[in-house]
C-alpha cells in the first residue's frame, strides 16, 4: 500500500517502516558505546531508543489510516537521530551536546516558536556551557538556523 504523506510524495509504507526498523537497531548498536549517567542515574532504556521506537510504532499504526499523519515529520525526527547515532557509533561524542541544541531550535521554529527558541538557546548557553550570550547574539544564532530551514524547504 501506498500513501501520500504530508511530504507531498507517495511513499510505500514497507520501505518507511523497514528504514525506521534500521534506526531502531542502530540505536540498540551504538547504546553500549554512549557514555552514560552516573550508575545511580542511568536510565533503563536511553530517550534515543524510545524515540526510535515511537516512530516505528507511529508509522506503523497510523500511516496509511490518519489523516493527520505527518510523514515529513517523522522522516525529519528520524533524520536526526540517524545523524546523533552514526555520530556516536564513529566515537565522535564532540560536539554533541550543540548538535541537540541546535534540533532543539529547529523544533521550536517548525512549530513557529521562534521566541522560545531564542530564550532556550540562551537559557541553555548559559546553563549547561557557561556562556552568556546577548539577546542580539541569541537571535543572530537563531536568525541563521531559520534562514536554513527556510532555504532547506522546512518551513516556509
Amino acid at each position: 500500500m501506498s500513501k501520500q504523506g504530508k511530504v507531498g510524495v507517495t511513499v510505500k509504507k514497507d520501505y518507511i517502516l523497514e528504514k525506521l526498523y534500521a534506526l531502531v537497531g542502530l540505536c540498540e548498536k551504538v547504546e553500549p558505546d554512549i557514555p552514560k549517567y552516573p550508575a545511580d542515574k542511568d536510565p533503563l532504556f536511553s530517550n534515543h531508543i524510545l524515540t526510535a521506537q515511537e516512530l516505528f510504532n507511529k508509522t506503523e499504526q497510523e500511516y496509511g489510516y490518519n489523516d493527520h499523519f505527518d510523514l515529513g515529520e517523522v522522516m525529519r525526527q528520524a533524520n536526526k537521530l540517524w545523524r546523533l547515532m552514526n555520530k556516536f557509533q564513529d566515537g565522535d561524542f564532540t560536539g554533541v551536546d550543540t548538535i541537540i541544541l541546535d534540533e532543539q531550535i529547529e523544533d521550536f521554529l517548525t512549530q513557529g516558536q521562534k521566541i522560545n527558541a531564542i530564550k532556550h538557546y540562551r537559557t541553555v548557553m548559559t546553563e549547561s556551557f557557561g556562556a552568556k550570550p546577548t539577546l542580539r547574539e541569541c537571535k543572530d544564532y537563531v536568525d541563521t538556523i531559520h534562514k536554513d530551514l527556510k532555504e532547506r524547504k522546512v518551513i516556509s
